[in-house]
């Protein structure tokens, strides 16, 4: 990592150096950010700039011929300085740190609504949002975007597989898949169905919207290509930690419908309307992200905003679609909803700390913590005896009593469940007394079928009676036994 770190930093220099003539004075990472770009911000003798790396060369050309067109067109992009000869590097202004979603979770909503001054910056974006699309389209080579240039089949196919595979499958949803893949075909075929001669921005939600001096700015748009205007807006209105009102974003939607219609001859009834399915469809999307950010990739921010994209999807079922056939999809959605929300509602209902214990394949990958604290202890007993060895004892599991009186009788075993023990109590004490909620404990062995189970059955049988402290015990390689 600090070998990668001094190359980043040595080609950026080289980029400065070239383009400013003089050498940076200094060269900070930033925090990571949902995507794998990596961002620095070089201070020189004059205004610093972002300097960045991305390895994908291609999302990286697109990305410098949409901000070359939306600058020409004066939209308010970040300016492009200098680009280095392998285009994995390039330097950028630097906008500041200051997003739109952090002015909103820094404020505090009036009766439930945000106040004005926030309602004025929505509007802002919103106008900018139609300048995109209808103004950033003219004029605009769209064999430049990647990965898509339009918004097809394969790309909303892409994205219902995305929410398939990345959230349905890991959150334990049950469904027919030849049911839902009709549905998503109905789906697809509904939202294609409509004009897509707009730039379709793609990640249009206030975290890719930048304040400074008091205006708007945007960034991440190298995703976009030709499609529908209403995915865009339904992006921003139904941003889930966002959590604009409900009133709100009727009044904005119907702002920016009037905005739309000074620059663009549209059919204001047939959107509003179609507009409740590209809502729905965007929120399928999103979700996708998230469980693949999230339960994949481990990033916390990701899990945290399920649950208020699940109380979107709660709201928005209630359109019933009459026009979309897709009665199968909302079944399975509204299973989702109700078993999320039973998730919330139960862990809300208990004030103290919840130890969540899990056993798992090693193999497989570690289990995922909660997004509250995001930390808790991995114990690896492949240090002990495995029962799967013996052939009597293979077919069985942890839980069952002959594999754990073999276990039981090892002195090895004893041993290393009592270290396990005192290191939680410990810390169990301990963040009882800070308020903390949740820790997480995982005991991973190779199958995660016989020590690993029997090692958190046994810690889970050991913190029992502890007053103020639920245990919650999962076995993730026996779900499907």
């Amino acid at each position: 990592m600090q070998l990668k770190y001094i190359e980043h930093t040595e080609a950026l220099t080289a980029l400065y150096l070239k383009q400013f003539k003089h050498e940076p004075i200094s060269i900070t990472a930033l925090p990571k950010s949902g995507s794998s770009r990596i961002y620095f911000r070089i201070q020189g003798i004059d205004e610093p700039v972002i300097g960045v790396f991305n390895a994908d060369i291609n999302e990286n050309k697109a990305f410098f011929e949409l901000t070359n067109h939306f600058a020409s067109r004066e939209l308010k992009v970040p300016k492009l300085f200098a680009i280095s000869s392998n285009q994995q590097y390039y330097l950028l202004s630097d906008l500041g740190d200051t997003t739109l979603y952090s002015v909103l979770m820094a404020c505090h909503l009036d009766n439930s609504e945000y106040k004005e001054s926030i309602v004025s910056n929505f509007k802002s974006a919103l106008i900018q949002l139609a300048k995109f699309q209808i103004e950033g389209s003219e004029g605009l080579d769209y064999s430049v975007c990647y990965p898509k240039n339009v918004f097809d089949r394969r790309s909303v196919m892409w994205d219902f597989n995305y929410f398939k595979y990345s959230f349905l499958k890991p959150v334990g949803a049950i469904f027919d898949e030849e049911m839902l893949e009709n549905d998503f075909e109905t789906f697809a075929n509904y939202l294609l169905d409509d004009d897509t001669d707009c730039f379709q921005y793609r990640d249009f939600q206030s975290r890719n919207i930048m304040v400074k001096n008091n205006e708007l700015y945007f960034i991440d748009y190298q995703g976009g290509r030709r499609g529908p205007c209403l995915y865009d807006v339904a992006s921003f209105l139904y941003q889930a930690k966002a959590a604009i009102p409900q009133s709100q974003r009727d009044m904005l939607f119907d702002y920016y419908l009037d905005i739309l219609s000074t620059k663009k001859k549209v059919n204001v009834e047939k959107l509003r309307e179609r507009f409740p399915a590209f809502v729905l469809f965007r929120i399928i999307q999103t979700l996708g992200a998230y469980g693949y950010r999230g339960y994949f990739e481990g990033k916390t921010h990701f899990i945290q905003s399920i649950p208020p994209a699940i109380d979107n999807l709660s709201q928005v079922l209630k359109a019933k679609f009459p026009d979309l056939k897709i009665k199968y999809l909302v079944s399975v959605l509204e299973n989702i909803v109700n078993i999320q929300k039973a998730k919330i509602e139960q862990t809300s209902r208990f004030e103290g700390l919840t130890i969540d214990i899990t056993s798992f394949s090693l193999k497989n990958g570690y289990p995922n913590i909660n997004p509250e604290h995001g930390g808790g202890f991995i114990f690896d007993c492949r240090s002990l005896l495995n029962p799967g060895r013996l052939v009597k004892y293979k077919v069985l599991t942890g839980l069952d009593a002959p594999v754990a009186e073999y276990l039981n009788e090892r002195h090895e075993v004893d041993s290393f469940m009592n270290s396990a023990y005192e290191m939680i109590l410990s810390a169990a004490n301990n963040y009882i007394s800070r308020g903390f909620k949740y820790l997480s404990v995982g005991f991973g062995c190779t199958g995660g079928q016989h020590r690993s189970v029997y090692c958190a059955d046994r810690l889970a049988k050991m913190l029992e009676g502890i007053q103020g402290v639920r245990i919650n015990v999962s076995h993730r390689e026996l779900k499907d036994r």
